[in-house]
């Protein structure tokens, strides 16, 4: 079997190594910096919370798909890591790696970028997915799943083959019937990715503040009420119940901090990737995650100040602005 990774950045460069650590023939689909990285440092490097570290190169690295000779075009798998906002133009890319037999399955954090997508690509098996997990790019090539956690997808013609041998070791990749249910909870977590960028710090600094577990309290409630009037049963990632975490958020310090150490298992080097984003200069996910949120809450006449502030500020930030979190009014 052979498995595409379209976009490998660093939660790509993190599944491709996995994927080829268990024996699966993977060819990585990425940035010409990327490619020259994994080549200099003979490999991409995984480590993880749990401790593990090793280093394992794939069958192949490409920056385009044209560089694919016309024998091996063809995947079973696709893998599509970008960010949601790079989604839209990449049908024909897809289309020319694969044919009605293959399995693309389209990986992105938020709501909205596979409907344009899924228009464009009649002929072709589409399925979703999410990383339930953060993967942090540090020096020689190394990718750090900093919190636990593993790959959720749509069952697919060839995931029990990737199952088994990803679970080798421990849980890592699961197949699930309604993927709708996944997405929208994986929202409601990751509506901390924007707070994360804004406070600069490491996410187990910034969930010991509370001043910024309030605001994400707040930003959760706003999605709570939107999922509530769409009537889904969100999944539980965590050892707390979806519709409990604002309030377990809004604990006095001492009393969050022994609860979140049992409830979920954060390295301490771990970031957001919209940090990330940011740090590196480049777009986030923002309308995708929490403009999502206030786009979706508008149909039910749903106030959302909140989101609509952090949308405001990462905006500021991807313009290269200095936004000061105390100063803003989050109750307009």
């Amino acid at each position: 079997m052979r498995v595409a990774i379209f976009g490998a950045g660093a939660t790509g460069c993190y599944l491709g190594g996995r994927l080829s650590n268990a024996g699966i023939n993977v060819t990585l689909i990425c940035r010409e910096k990327v490619k020259k990285a994994i080549e200099a440092n003979n490999g991409i490097g995984l480590s993880d919370y749990l401790g593990s570290r090793f280093r394992v190169m794939p069958n192949k690295l490409v920056v385009a798909v044209e560089e694919l000779k016309a024998a091996e075009a063809i995947f079973d798998v696709v893998f599509v890591m970008l960010k949601c906002q790079q989604v839209n133009g990449i049908a024909q890319d897809l289309l020319n790696i694969s044919d009605e037999h293959t399995d693309i399955v389209f990986m992105q954090n938020g709501i909205g970028s596979f409907d344009d997508i899924r228009s464009s690509m009649p002929a072709r098996k589409l399925y979703q997915g999410v990383t339930s997990f953060n993967v942090l790019a540090m020096d020689n090539c190394v990718y750090h799943q900093g919190t636990e956690g593993g790959i959720v997808c749509q069952s697919f013609r060839h995931s029990d083959i990737l199952q088994k041998a990803l679970n080798q070791q421990h849980e890592f990749f699961e197949c699930v019937e309604d993927i709708r249910c996944v997405i929208y909870s994986k929202l409601l977590l990751n509506l901390n990715n924007a707070l994360n960028a804004i406070a600069n710090l490491p996410l187990k600094e910034e969930l010991e503040h509370i001043k910024y577990r309030k605001v994400l309290a707040g930003a959760m409630k706003e999605w709570l009420a939107v999922v509530k009037h769409e009537q889904i049963a969100l999944t539980q990632f965590t050892q707390v119940k979806p519709h409990w975490i604002p309030k377990l958020l809004t604990l006095p310090n001492w009393l969050f901090t022994r609860i979140a150490k049992q409830m979920l298992t954060i390295d301490p080097k771990a970031r957001s990737s919209m940090w990330q984003d940011i740090h590196d200069g480049k777009a986030t996910e923002v309308d995708y995650l929490n403009g999502a949120v206030v786009k979706l809450a508008k149909n039910y006449g749903i106030k959302t100040p909140i989101n609509s502030a952090i949308v405001q500020m990462i905006k500021q930030l991807e313009q290269g602005e200095v936004v000061d979190f105390d100063l803003v009014n989050f109750n307009n």
